[in-house]
């Protein structure tokens, strides 16, 4: 994750991640371009939210180009709606995980020759387990400094363990 607040994020920073050689990890992820509507690249961009949202939460950066997840070049995005880009990617967001994720936001960056780059903050979810839930694709996934991975039992077991805790100490806060 950048270690900024969303809205404070520019262009400098994300020139830090490719000059510092900012290698991805646990909550943070590097994508050259965004995901077209085909199954094909939805499925790993909503694996890579829920990834996030299961795990500590982090921020996607389109328009990185990464190698073994080192970022070599700052391509930037060729969109011609980047508003009607982000609310195509909210929709998938709001339509392709179970339960809904309603943490997350965006922040378009330009560099000095008009590039575009799209920050996507995903925060951990108190709702969690969240999965991936389009046509018969039906995974949960968490992320490490390695990247995403499917869950397994274990680990499904603990998150539902946890998320049944987290409603349970609500509950008895709001008691008192």
């Amino acid at each position: 994750m950048i270690n900024k607040r969303l809205e404070l994020i520019t262009f400098g920073d994300i020139e830090s991640l490719l000059n510092n050689e900012i290698r991805e990890s646990k909550t943070l992820e590097y994508k050259s371009i965004l995901p077209h509507d085909g199954e094909s690249e939805k499925i790993p961009f909503l694996a890579s939210v829920s990834a996030l949202a299961n795990t500590e939460g982090g921020d996607i950066v389109f328009g990185i180009i990464e190698k073994k997840g080192i970022p070599v070049e700052l391509l930037g995005l060729e969109v011609k709606d980047v508003d009607g880009e982000i609310l195509r990617l909210e929709n998938a967001i709001q339509t392709g995980l179970e339960p809904r994720l309603t943490r997350f936001q965006s922040r378009v960056i330009k560099d000095q020759d008009g590039k575009i780059f799209l920050v996507l903050r995903i925060q951990k979810s108190w709702n969690s387990p969240h999965r991936v839930c389009f046509k018969d694709h039906a995974k949960f996934y968490k992320r490490n400094s390695a990247g995403k991975y499917p869950m397994d039992v274990s680990e499904l077991r603990t998150a539902f363990f946890l998320s049944e805790q987290i409603s349970d100490r609500i509950r008895s806060f709001r008691n008192l």
